[in-house]
């Protein structure tokens, strides 16, 4: 394991251009990877729910084992008995069925590209007229609005329409996306009642419609997709046409409030729908489990206490994860988010030079050379330039900044490291070579 580990921790280090003294802990923080042990755990966790519907005997070895065999190398079976995990049938068929005819089932997703650019806080008002355009016009009878919710710990789902107010809760475990799968089954079953017409499915689950249409494998079925393929295919066969429709939530369109309402209300009190629970639906767990793991261990650790305050809940979606950036830019943030960077605050503490003083003589750390030091005057005012226009006071400490959840303070910030004006922070090579030969330093901007 301490062999895997290392491995591990030499790669983030490159991937994230951090330096070799950096906190291993911090690495994985900063990179949003789970630590190896908890990986593993994690890996071994699902290998056990998968064998409990898949491999009976598997599960009854282990429990003869533990009656003789005491030791660690049980104890994530023994955590695994402590949970109540009980699939009943096995995740359907990862491969979905292409056989359903076009032009029968439509998927409109063009309320996308209605909305796109529009702010948030003006939705709910344009938003309403924008949907009564592109589909008021539609015959009611023949309009289903479908709604999944989870709230304190219990799931359900609703459906409106204007002959239909339908809310039901989900047993658990049932995750927001097959609540609104279960949503969307239920409007077809309604529909199988009725003759053959065209009929519309208002959803605001992007990840479900396009599951739906999907032609390649779905990473983790649950039982209602291949349901709601088999309802679809025997309406086609019947002359149905059935349109799914992407809408967005929370923008005061009515029938998706009305859907929301009763998704919320099945929740807490609806009538339980029985359904088949797969095992991949308990696979949520065991990275529950080794998120709780790694958090206990951030929190506890002696070593890394400036990361910690800047992220001190663990994520496996890394800062950088969705923004488009440089790998210089990420270099640089992530090296000052680590609190191990070029500057001599940081070199004083690993031995490399004999002063934590700067050439002004201040104490030579990230905010002394942001906010202080006369040697970057003009990247500074560059920086605090930039800033002013787009109405943003840069008076807050570095770490703030770092912990900050806007990127673009952050990118800005990045101004006063330009290649063309970096901090000058050569050192003496050969100096630094004499005290570590095997470690080779270069000219670089923190």
């Amino acid at each position: 394991m301490l062999k895997l580990e290392r491995i591990q921790y030499r790669c983030l280090r490159i991937a994230l251009g951090c330096m070799q003294s950096t906190h291993t802990m911090s690495l994985e923080v900063i990179a949003g990877i789970l630590p190896l042990k908890e990986r593993l755990f994690e890996l071994a966790f699902r290998f056990l729910i998968r064998s409990e519907i898949a491999n009976p005997m598997l599960i009854a070895n282990y429990e003869k084992c533990l009656e003789v065999v005491q030791k660690p190398c049980m104890s994530v079976y023994q955590r695994f008995m402590s949970m109540e995990i009980n699939p009943s049938v096995v995740a359907p068929s990862r491969e979905i069925s292409t056989s359903l005819n076009n032009s029968s089932v439509v998927f409109d997703l063009t309320m996308k590209q209605e909305i796109h650019g529009i702010p948030d806080h003006l939705k709910p008002t344009v938003v309403p007229s924008i949907f009564s355009a592109k589909f008021g016009h539609l015959p009611k009878q023949n309009s289903f609005f479908t709604d999944g919710s989870v709230m304190d710990g219990h799931s359900g789902y609703g459906v409106f329409n204007t002959d239909h107010r339908i809310s039901r809760k989900l047993a658990q475990p049932c995750s927001i996306y097959v609540a609104e799968l279960a949503a969307i089954h239920n409007s077809l079953r309604i529909i199988e009642l009725k003759t053959p017409d065209n009929y519309f499915i208002f959803s605001d689950s992007l990840s479900s419609i396009e599951a739906l249409r999907s032609i390649k494998p779905v990473k983790h079925p649950s039982y209602f997709l291949p349901e709601i393929r088999r309802i679809l295919e025997v309406l086609v066969d019947r002359s149905f046409i059935i349109c799914f429709v992407w809408v967005p939530s929370h923008c005061s369109i009515p029938g998706n409030e009305e859907a929301d309402l009763l998704a919320k209300r099945g929740a807490i009190d609806g009538d339980i729908f029985d359904r088949p629970i797969t095992y991949t639906e308990y696979f949520h767990l065991p990275r529950q489990l080794a998120l709780e793991n790694w958090q206990e261990k951030w929190n506890k650790d002696d070593l890394g206490r400036w990361m910690h305050s800047i992220s001190p809940k663990v994520s496996t979606k890394a800062w950088f994860k969705g923004l488009d950036l440089t790998r210089d830019f990420i270099r640089v943030i992530s090296r000052l988010m680590s609190n191990h960077y070029v500057a001599n605050a940081h070199l004083y503490r690993i031995n490399l030079v004999d002063s934590n003083l700067c050439e002004c003589g201040g104490y030579e750390d990230i905010d002394h050379i942001v906010f202080v030091c006369p040697k970057y005057h003009r990247a500074r005012a560059k920086l605090i330039d930039s800033l002013r226009k787009q109405e943003v006071t840069f008076t807050m400490q570095v770490r703030d900044v770092l912990a900050s959840r806007n990127p673009a303070l952050k990118h800005e910030s990045s101004l006063l490291f330009e290649r063309h004006d970096p901090p000058n922070l050569d050192f003496d090579f050969k100096e630094i070579r004499n005290h570590h030969p095997q470690r080779i330093v270069v000219r670089i901007s923190i």
